[in-house]
């Protein structure tokens, strides 16, 4: 049996783009599973830093399939090409725990180019929303954090209809480049032809960051749709080819072209770092009259 379980482990490992996890970042990566629907599991890969102030879901660019597994108890990534690696090392360093999500079990085969299944999108179903919810009870339970749902382009579907569904059951909502328009993909023209902005965005509840290349969002079109949003916050870059890459990548596979993943990753580390701020949980281990006034007073601005 050990051998067959190597020679099982041999071939994963030959998969293109294959990574394991817990190299990827100086942080401790384990892998968990849950039945997310009935007689649906679900994976996710957590990568948790000391003494972590918030959690961030994180829905990559891509059909949203990873293939993440486990052998001889080491979390593996099957396909790591679409994780944003500088995205999440600038979260990990300023606190926060990252969750990378799997396609639930009914939606690892047969997934479009851009997460399409069946007549409809994957990402914009109700079923993937209910597996997000699930996961966002699970981590709940683990970490009282706020928790907040992160997309980027493609990912940027599978976060606003998770924040659509779960309302103040997550803190906010950050959406990278984007995609408010389909001209050029057939299939997503006919399910969803004016991307984000097809879907009822105001029904999000939640902060919003928006980070846009420029002409990513229509500023004004999002503002309007995004009308229960409490805060909503544009960040535009200019055009810049200063890179920040540790690993030697290239615009094409930025978040957004012409701008660094590093600073993307800085933006979103700062916009949770201010709405924690601006909306602080109180956590204590004494009990409230065991505590000095001025102890509660500050507890908002241990930042």
């Amino acid at each position: 049996m050990r051998i067959v379980l190597s020679l099982i482990g041999i071939l994963f490992l030959l998969g293109g783009g294959t990574a394991r996890a817990d190299e990827l970042f100086d942080v401790s990566a384990r892998m968990v599973q849950i039945e997310s629907r009935a007689g649906i599991q679900s994976r996710m890969i957590i990568y948790r830093p000391d003494h972590p102030i918030a959690t961030v879901i994180l829905f990559p660019d891509g059909n949203g399939r990873f293939d993440i597994t486990h052998v001889f108890n080491d979390p593996y990534l099957g396909r790591s090409a679409d994780v944003p690696l500088e995205i999440i090392e600038h979260l990990l360093r300023n606190g926060t725990m990252v969750v990378l999500m799997d396609a639930p079990a009914d939606h690892r085969s047969m997934l479009g180019v851009n997460g399409w299944h069946g007549p409809t999108i994957f990402r914009i179903s109700r079923d993937h929303a209910r597996d997000v919810g699930a996961i966002v009870d699970y981590l709940k339970r683990q970490d009282p954090l706020p928790i907040y749902l992160t997309g980027i382009r493609m990912g940027g579907f599978s976060a606003a209809t998770a924040a659509i569904h779960l309302q103040h059951e997550v803190a906010g909502l950050v959406l990278v480049g984007g995609i408010t328009q389909c001209p050029e993909e057939k299939t997503l023209l006919q399910l969803c032809p004016e991307g984000l902005m097809g879907m009822p965005l105001h029904e999000i509840t939640v902060p919003t960051l928006i980070l846009s290349g420029g002409n990513t969002f229509p500023e004004p079109m999002l503002a309007n749709a995004l009308s229960h949003s409490p805060s909503i916050r544009f960040q535009t870059f200019p055009e810049f080819a200063a890179f920040e890459s540790r690993v030697g990548r290239d615009a094409g596979t930025s978040a957004i072209p012409g701008v660094s993943n590093a600073q993307v990753g800085r933006e979103m580390a700062h916009f949770i770092r201010w709405n924690e701020i601006t909306n602080p949980a109180l956590i204590y281990k004494n009990l409230p009259e065991e505590m000095a006034s001025i102890e509660v007073y500050l507890v908002g601005c241990y930042y």
